[in-house]
């Protein structure tokens, strides 16, 4: 038997649901498919193109009373209890032998299901989303020489020493998990995200008419994901509020822990050049990613190994150049690098303005760049050729 373990599956639309139902779905064109999860919900909105799941795949829910998800204390409960009930199902219903693909979401699961494996002797394989609890750091949760920090390292280190395969995003992040596991992982894989089908460019695209507001003549850098602690979203508005170019704008579509931050920056600073939209639903990623010339991903500094955004793919299937600010060498620095695809910045705030200040409405590098995009997608990061890994 395969198992799929993870906090959010179909019919959630959020990211890490669609990967895990996509490898689900994979799979189960082969064999039978056991999927435990947590309660349908974190999200309003589901799938409405989608006709469902194979009749291989088994899903497994355990069920949660209701929590406030922006209230600290709440969402650790909740963490704490799916934890407890997941593990609880994990110990009684997974059998020795079975084949059992988990993802790092709830936080505090590898920490037991690698310790319920030394008792029923399944397979093990990791998906390594998020790597803890090095990404409390940039996060600002934790500091990296704190007694507390060394001790959940430890904890961690060892859950992730005990599976049998570790599949991880990036070269940046295969180098992070050998130090972690002193190399004792018999298989630490790359197999990184991809592209949704239905992704592509639009000519001719009409973006003030989605975006609801008047960026015609105007380069649009747009933003679209999680406005949480680790994307420096923040940080890029106060440096990009600096840029004297009066041909850009930047959008901001998504939600998170410092939206009402935002807001208030964009509000108290009387920044008007950029527009934060709020959330849209999943089924309007082909017009978001649309409505924009070049696509900004952020992460803080030291976030390098940690993540790889898995809209990358999306905004390269739509063809979009893109901007990255994050540290050097790690996974979308070297794409760039590697395949001309984009710009890239260290929060080096001089080197961004002079760029911002330069960038023209005829420029051709937006396109040749974009062009890299859309093609290096449909070389190596299609739906299926990266399934075809699991």
């Amino acid at each position: 038997m395969v198992w799929i373990i993870s906090e959010l599956f179909y019919p959630d639309q959020v990211s890490t649901a669609q990967i895990l139902t996509d490898v689900a779905k994979k799979i189960a064109k082969e064999q039978k498919v056991s999927v435990l999860a947590g309660p349908i919900g974190y999200e309003k909105s589901y799938h409405t193109n989608d006709s469902g799941l194979n009749e291989n795949i088994m899903v497994h829910r355990v069920s949660l009373p209701e929590f406030d998800k922006n209230n600290l204390l709440e969402r650790v409960l909740k963490l704490l209890l799916l934890t407890f009930k997941m593990s609880f199902f994990i110990l009684f219903n997974v059998k020795k032998g079975d084949r059992v693909i988990q993802v790092t979401n709830p936080i505090f699961l590898i920490l037991t299901t690698s310790l319920i494996k030394k008792i029923k002797r399944f397979n093990l394989e990791i998906l390594v989303h998020d790597v803890y609890p090095e990404n409390l750091v940039p996060a600002g949760m934790l500091t990296e020489n704190s007694l507390k920090f060394k001790f959940i390292s430890k904890l961690f280190n060892y859950s992730f020493k005990q599976a049998d395969r570790l599949i991880v995003l990036g070269e940046d992040m295969k180098q992070l998990l050998i130090s972690k596991t002193n190399n004792k992982v018999k298989k630490i894989d790359i197999i990184p995200n991809w592209a949704d089908d239905d992704i592509q460019p639009i000519a001719d695209f009409d973006k003030s008419g989605y975006l609801n507001e008047n960026v015609k003549d105007k380069i649009v850098i747009g933003f679209a994901g999680n406005l949480g602690r680790v994307q420096g979203i923040v940080e890029f508005i106060t440096v990009f509020k600096k840029s004297e170019n009066p041909n850009l704008v930047l959008t901001i579509i998504g939600d998170g822990a410092l939206k009402d931050e935002i807001s208030d920056l964009i509000s108290k600073e009387n920044i008007s050049n950029v527009y934060l939209l709020g959330s849209r639903p999943r089924n309007e990623q082909l017009k978001f990613l649309n409505s924009c010339d070049i696509g900004l991903i952020t992460l803080k500094k030291g976030m390098k190994g940690l993540g790889v955004p898995s809209k990358t793919y999306n905004l390269m299937a739509s063809g979009k150049p893109i901007l990255f600010i994050g540290d050097i060498d790690s996974e979308i620095d070297n794409y760039i690098k590697k395949y001309n695809c984009g710009w890239s910045f260290e929060w080096d705030e001089q080197s961004m303005i002079d760029f911002f200040n330069r960038l023209t409405l005829d420029n051709k590098e937006i396109v040749a760049k974009g062009l890299n995009s859309f093609n290096t997608c449909n070389d190596l990061f299609l739906k299926e050729i990266i399934l075809n890994k699991f």
